[in-house]
């Protein structure tokens, strides 16, 4: 079996991955666990990475996994970004809902501002944490040693989107600990096919190049990776702050392309090969 696992650890990572992630949620809804225990399925993505590294690498890879989360003198510019880019991308893209069908916001009734600290440390906890080291720290070198930086986030932005479908599927039953997520919403809108393609597009693809380029520039920093995931949090922020609907899929349209002309400037400036244009692409290399 272990051999089996180094010989295809990617497939290997993805379908435990996937299972985890599933049965996590479907446990969930058929009330076998707490409702609050839904958050556990994102853990799926790390917990998966750090199984099939402990196998394939042993000791040596885990060593190396958990260190990068100790990387943090990697310039201000890059903790700058992971902490501040994504209040301001989503407030704009707000700001432009009505151009593309969208609501427009309101302030009126804006929840005070520090009440988005827990809330971040929560996020930080269990999306940052709880995901990149799967897919940044296990699953992105591995697809580096074989493509360009620019086709990794490709080939990790649909993974990633598609390891979504079951909470797609499960998130349209009456169910409480599914009321926190959009995605039925989406689904009855725009139809399953045209949902997880747009989402795939505008929100998990910009994403996933972030997440390279920060990675790839900071010699390996999954601290990074994980503040900037954490930062998720704003998009519910600015929508719960502001009255926008957020099963209304219009109301992502704008900052989906502010994201996206981000991820394609970033692309272009730093090149597509590396991401980077001082650095080579962290590729993995066997333990």
């Amino acid at each position: 079996m272990s051999n089996f696992i180094k010989k295809y650890a990617i497939a290997s990572y993805y379908i435990l991955a996937l299972l985890l992630g599933a049965g996590i949620t479907y446990l969930v809804v058929q009330r076998v666990i707490p409702g609050g225990l839904i958050l556990l399925a994102a853990t799926a993505a790390s917990i998966s990475g750090i199984v099939i590294t402990g196998i394939a690498d042993g000791r040596e890879g885990l060593k190396l996994l958990f260190g990068r989360l100790l990387i943090w003198r990697v310039g201000i510019g890059y903790w700058l970004f992971a902490v501040l880019f994504l209040p301001v991308a989503v407030l704009v893209g707000l700001f432009l809902n009505p151009l593309f069908g969208g609501e427009a916001i309101d302030f009126s009734n804006m929840q005070p501002l520090y009440q988005i600290v827990p809330m971040f440390i929560l996020f930080i906890i269990m999306a940052g944490l709880g995901e990149e080291l799967g897919w940044t720290g296990f699953l992105t070198p591995r697809l580096q040693a074989r493509y360009s930086a620019l086709v990794t986030s490709l080939i990790r932005g649909v993974l990633w989107g598609f390891w979504h479908i079951p909470l797609f599927i499960y998130s349209g039953l009456d169910h409480p600990s599914l009321g926190d997520f959009p995605y039925s919403g989406w689904v009855s809108q725009k139809g399953f096919l045209i949902a997880m393609g747009a989402f795939i597009l505008i929100n998990q693809i910009p994403w996933s190049i972030f997440y390279t380029w920060i990675f790839n520039n900071t010699r390996g920093s999954l601290l990074l990776v994980v503040i900037l995931h954490g930062s998720e949090v704003w998009v519910a922020y600015w929508m719960l702050s502001t009255g926008v609907n957020a099963s209304n899929f219009d109301n992502y349209w704008a900052y989906g392309i502010v994201m996206l002309v981000t991820a394609m400037v970033i692309t272009l400036i730093f090149g597509a090969q590396n991401l980077s244009r001082k650095h080579e692409r962290i590729k993995y290399q066997e333990a």
